[in-house]
């Protein structure tokens, strides 16, 4: 609303806010991801924007719900308050990015359809090692999405006040509901306790806040009025009340603003029909309440919104005795005339700003104030997201050359998963009589179907390397395979020595797909990479035992069934959990392979 009763969608302030909220917003994922980047040359920038948008809307979220609280001790937050849904539609986007970038990165180009993997994937609720985190994200993103398209007034009449409000409060539900998904996600990535903490103490604060605001509202509920031997109640003394403004009381169980104005006092309900905002501690502005949180007016006789304004309060029948207010405890009707209550000349009107939000510009005491806030509250956000960048876990190394085609020449090993061995040392930099290279196809899919019956032959295959320690894998491209003789300088057969058994053992570690595990992914372990592993392992990507040795050093182990052929699909339930495995271990060459004949979950 405005001074003139037009609806007004923009003006200058909400452009100033709106540029300095996109500029705030740039300015975060900037900086969370130069610093993940820059601390970390193993980072990947795809992961380091996932986690930019998710913390940004995270925190930005922290700020919206502490606006609130903070407004009702401070009154330089109002003007922010005022345009808060600018915040949280802004919220709402960028929670957005971040479950669609993150469902694109773990859940696509897999057997099954992204939303299906999502919420189908090996998780198990009964362990909070295992509990799907990512399904409390799914559902705390629907409500602020409910909450986003519903943001318009339009809806805010058409669902009535009561409902409207009803539905915005479950904010507070999806809030918690992203409190567990980032805990329980931090803790299944293994993540450093600072992201924690800062959890822990952003939920500390907002709740803090609404308790301590809820607390000193309690004060006024505890105060009620009782009312007199005529049924009147004695509020306060006309003094009491700044020309202008209100006072507030609760009478009848319910709470109601007295205003003063132009030698006259009027009472109302206290709450405004447009989100339950506290008129009392609005202002009367071209001789209308006008409501502190969004500048919703009502005429002070009758509680009506001037026309072409609908809104209706109810109003309260008052009267002056011996400089004291009385009202009647029960209400009238909303929109009744009440006849103001004469207490002579009005008193001048103080030097007392009120931000109005429709108004061209802020009076220049209460625009130092936001500013001030403002300022305070971006460079919180900035810090905290400097913060976060910098006390991520060091990603895994490993290497993925996207983009950079190789063709490599070699025999084909069909079992148990396939491979290609090439004569010498390949691409790698050490000296070796030859190196062998899992094979995997595009997206989350293993090459079975491209080698089928190809065990033996000589190919020319086409793809990207993908490498980490001394293990090496090749990401065939397109059909990737072109069966050659060996090159003129090549033995026939490659000398490999044969498979020897290390006996039967017990192993304890975590299943990963192994060519996100080798550099396509980082994270590549844990709970929060369990989606993308389980549609890797069920495509067919060979899966790895990881555990550490008498030293403490990293091996891994390639897994199959109890004789020695290929078992991804059985082991997709199994991925990002402590499993321990019993079987023989084979050493076939450069590969230690575990013929699994026993999995028991461990958690």
């Amino acid at each position: 609303m405005s001074a003139f009763y037009k609806a007004v969608n923009w003006n200058r302030q909400k452009y100033l806010y709106d540029g300095l909220l996109a500029g705030s917003v740039a300015a975060y994922l900037a900086i969370f991801t130069g610093v993940t980047l820059l601390r970390d040359g193993n980072a990947t920038l795809e992961t380091a924007l996932i986690r930019g948008l998710g913390t940004a809307a995270f925190v930005l979220l922290t700020i919206i719900l502490a606006i609130g609280p903070l407004a009702r001790f401070d009154r330089r937050f109002l003007p922010i308050l005022y345009n808060r849904r600018h915040l949280g539609v802004t919220m709402c986007l960028l929670a957005l990015a971040h479950a669609a970038f993150s469902v694109i990165q773990f859940h696509a180009l897999g057997n099954l359809h992204p939303f299906v993997s999502l919420l189908t994937g090996s998780a198990d609720a009964r362990h909070a090692g295992s509990f799907p985190f990512e399904v409390l994200g799914l559902v705390a993103l629907g409500i602020i999405m409910l909450m986003a398209a519903t943001s318009h007034d339009f809806w805010l009449a058409t669902l009535d006040a009561p409902v409207w409000k009803a539905l915005h409060m479950l904010v507070y539900v999806a809030y918690g509901l992203l409190v567990a998904h980032v805990a329980l996600g931090s803790m299944q990535s293994g993540s450093s306790m600072v992201p924690v903490v800062l959890l822990v103490g952003s939920a500390a604060l907002v709740f803090g806040l609404q308790i301590a605001a809820g607390w000193r509202e309690r004060r006024l509920d505890r105060a009620e009025r009782t009312a007199s031997g005529d049924g009147w109640v004695d509020v306060c003394g006309v003094d009491e009340i700044s020309e202008l403004r209100a006072t507030m009381a609760t009478v009848g169980g319910e709470r109601i603003a007295v205003f003063r104005y132009d030698g006259k006092v009027s009472c109302v309900s206290n709450v405004c029909r447009h989100q339950n905002g506290p008129l009392g501690e609005g202002k009367i502005v071209d001789g209308c309440i006008t409501c502190p949180w969004h500048g919703y007016q009502y005429l002070p006789d009758n509680g009506q919104s001037p026309p072409p304004f609908t809104e209706k309060i109810a109003t309260y029948n008052v009267a002056v005795r011996g400089g004291r207010v009385y009202v009647d405890p029960r209400a009238n009707a909303p929109g009744t005339r009440v006849e103001p209550a004469r207490i002579g000349d009005g008193a001048p009107s103080a030097d007392d700003p009120f931000y109005v939000g429709y108004h061209p510009a802020a009076p220049a005491s209460i625009a130092r104030g936001v500013r001030t806030a403002a300022i305070g509250l971006i460079c919180l956000a900035l810090a905290s997201g400097a913060t976060l960048a910098a006390t991520q876990d060091r990603a895994d190394p490993g290497v993925f050359e996207y983009g950079q085609l190789r063709t490599l020449n070699g025999q084909i090993r069909e079992f148990p998963y396939p491979s290609l061995v090439v004569p010498g040392s390949g691409l790698t930099d050490r000296e070796a009589a030859f190196t062998r290279y899992l094979l995997v196809a595009e997206g989350k899919h293993g090459a079975q179907r491209l080698t089928a019956g190809l065990d033996g032959q000589w190919a020319d295959l086409h793809g990207t390397r993908i490498a980490r320690g001394d293990r090496e894998m090749l990401e065939l491209a397109g059909a990737g395979v072109t069966v050659t003789p060996p090159a003129p300088n090549v033995r026939l057969g490659i000398p490999m020595p044969a498979p020897v058994s290390l006996g039967r053992m017990t192993l304890k570690g975590e299943i990963v797909d192994s060519k996100c595990w080798l550099g396509v992914m980082k994270p590549a372990t844990g709970g929060v990479h369990r989606g993308c592993a389980t549609r890797c392992v069920s495509g067919g990507i060979p899966p790895l035992l990881m555990t550490t040795d008498a030293s403490g050093k990293m091996v891994h182990y390639l897994l199959t069934d109890a004789s020695g052929r290929s078992a991804s699909a059985f082991y997709a339930e199994f991925v990002g959990r402590r499993v321990e495995l019993t079987g023989e271990v084979i050493q076939d060459a450069d590969l230690p392979v575990l013929r699994v004949e026993k999995t028991v979950v461990v958690w």
